[in-house]
Formats: structure tokens, sequence, C-alpha cells
């Protein structure tokens, strides 16, 4: 399914919640990305159905879904959508069978009914837990309690508004995994909104980035991280050093503290150094900035360093917008 959204924005009195959009979402696995406040869930909502966009339209394939001017309106439900809330949104005095089952009642006959909510819990890995309550649940269980009820509706698009927030480091790592495999065995699109970068890098086909109620750069993964249209996706996405020249930037795995083929040099003074696990995060400032860089071992505050930057690395802004 490609959804077309065609300058659709939204209004609250004189606040604009979200700006013009024109955009295509094809890919089968797509985060919005941003800060609190940028749109990204109004935007989520308006394709939803649980917002209503101040002006534009939007389309599923070739069949509007909402236009202004046209009158149109389909109604959450009659959209072929299910999504998934930060707080889970499970009905508490229900079993895991019946939050599982709600949105099937008065679509699907009861055996069939009863054949989908089994078989969307046994791809949730909860085929154990179907007669117990959520308060009785892990909050990893009632993500997937809450994954298996979007699924077992059979829906085209599967939203995600910040899913994943409310769990530990460790879940959230896990439950991106299960995420996505899980999407892609079901052949649903899914659009998932995040503020995590490295949430949106790791699950995305594709990403959306928002600033302030507009969308600021689509593209890859690869793409925005390499190529970023402006400083403001620059500095959210990845870490990044700039040089004198503000316009021009580069990533701190593209600077070392060995002499490598094609770079040049630079000095500089060690200013902090944070381990990371599997590597140390360096910070030096130099020539009047601070910069990051990445080694295996550890560097002392107050060490005088060179560093020695892949010159074939460094993007430009400007000619990016060029």
């Amino acid at each position: 399914m490609k959804i077309h959204l065609k300058g659709v924005e939204k209004k609250y009195g004189n606040i604009q919640a979200v700006k013009p959009i024109d955009l295509t979402i094809e890919d089968q696995f797509v985060t919005i990305l941003g800060q609190s406040g940028c749109g990204k869930t109004t935007l989520l909502k308006m394709l939803a159905g649980l917002t209503e966009p101040t002006a534009g339209e939007i389309h599923f394939d070739d069949t509007p879904i909402f236009s202004l001017s046209k009158k149109v309106n389909v109604k959450p439900n009659k959209r072929e959508i299910a999504m998934v809330f930060q707080d889970f949104g499970l009905w508490p005095h229900m079993t895991v069978f019946d939050n599982v089952a709600f949105g099937l009642r008065g679509k699907v006959a009861k055996a069939e009914r009863t054949a989908i909510v089994h078989d969307a819990l046994k791809k949730v890995k909860l085929e154990q837990k179907a007669k117990m309550k959520p308060g009785e649940l892990s909050g990893g269980q009632q993500q997937r309690v809450a994954l298996a009820r979007a699924i077992a509706v059979n829906p085209k698009l599967i939203l995600f508004d910040e899913a994943l927030s409310a769990l530990d480091a460790i879940l959230r790592e896990q439950m991106r995994e299960e995420i996505l495999t899980i999407v892609q065995s079901i052949g649903s699109k899914a659009i998932f909104v995040t503020h995590d970068q490295t949430e949106a890098m790791a699950m995305s086909d594709n990403m959306i980035v928002m600033n302030s109620g507009e969308v600021v750069q689509t593209g890859s993964p690869e793409e925005i991280y390499h190529s970023p249209t402006n400083t403001f996706v620059a500095n959210f996405i990845g870490k990044t050093n700039w040089l004198e020249e503000q316009d021009k930037m580069i990533r701190p795995e593209h600077v070392h503290p060995y002499p490598q083929a094609n770079t040049r040099a630079r000095s500089g003074i060690v200013k902090k150094c944070m381990y990371e696990g599997d590597r140390y995060l360096i910070f030096v400032e130099t020539n009047g900035h601070l910069w990051k860089f990445y080694d295996h071992q550890p560097h002392i505050q107050g060490e005088k360093i060179k560093l020695y930057i892949e010159e074939n690395t460094i993007h430009s802004l400007q000619k990016q917008e060029a």
C-alpha cells in the first residue's frame, strides 16, 4: 500500500502543529523521527483518522481517505489499519485472549476468531498467557499483547506511537527485533513514531525526520546519516564534528588518532574520555571546537593529540542543498 499526502496540515487555532506536507510513503517499515512537540504524533493520528487535518488530502493507494475539499473522511475502523500505543491501551479487566479478540468482534465468527487469536498469540510467543490479565504480565509481555491485537485484524498498515518508550533498554532492543520480524512475516506496512535516533536507524527502511511541524528530510537511514540536508538533521542524527566552515561536518568514526591514508592532521587537547563498552568516545578541543572520535584505548584529560581526518568523508551541507 502506498500512502500519499498532499498539502496535509494541522492547526489548533493560531498554532501550526503540522505545516503543509507533500509526501509519498511506500517502504515496508518507515519511522517518523523528531523531538517532542515536532508534530510526529499528530501526523500519525491524521493517518489513523483520530485527528482531522485542517487541509489537504490523504490517499491509501488510489483511495481517498481524507479530503477536505471533497468532503471525504473515512472512519478509523474502515481504514484497514491497526495502532499500537505508548501505554499499550489494554483493557485491564479482560484476559489476554479477550484483549486480542476485541477488534475482531462483529467481523468474524466465534470459531474463526478463536483460531485467529491463538495464531496472533503464537506469533508473539504468548500462547501460554491467554487466560491471564494484563496486570499479571511484565511490560514486555503487555507490549506483545498490544502487538498481537494489532496483527489479529490483518491490517494493511500498523501504526506505532512511541510504542517502546515505556520499556527498559534491554527489552526495547529485543522488541525492536521482534516487531520487525513480525511485520515482515505478515506482509503489512508499518509506520513507527519515535524520538530515539538509534531505534529509528536500526528499524527503518525509510526515515521521515520532522522539526517544528515540518518534514525536513526523508531517506534511508544511511542517506540521512551520511548526507544530512541541514544542521538540525546533522546534529540530531548521530554525533557530528563541525569544521571551521560551519556548513561542513564529519562523523567521529572518520576521525583517527593515528595517521591514515588520505588524511590531514589537526592538533588538539583531550577534554574527556567516556567508556562505551566496546570502545571509548574521546572529546578533543581543537581550533575552538569540541570534536569527538572513537578509539579502543583511553586517552588522558589534558593530553596533547593529533587528529587525522578522512578528507573524502567531509560532508558539505551547502553542496547537499544545491
